[in-house]
């Protein structure tokens, strides 16, 4: 399947590319991102992310039924 075209896992119709929007409690946004293991809380940033891959996840929302598949692929 081409990267910039997705079928819905839930009733095969096509898809938009989007994404999952984070917003800091002082008002900043950022994309979602996939963090490998699982969460450590930080002191200083709230989590430990040193060491760990991090990867921009792409989310996808069906047309028709309004469903979201999200993937976090290595580039």
């Amino acid at each position: 399947m081409r990267d910039d075209r997705r079928d819905c896992p839930y009733c095969g119709r096509s898809m938009e590319e989007g994404y999952l929007l984070e917003k800091a409690d002082h008002g900043a946004a950022s994309v979602t991102a996939w963090v490998e293991g699982a969460p450590e809380r930080s002191r200083w940033t709230g989590l430990k992310l040193k060491g760990r891959r991090v990867l921009r996840v792409k989310t996808y929302r069906c047309k028709s039924c309004g469903g979201l598949a999200s993937f976090a692929p290595e580039t």
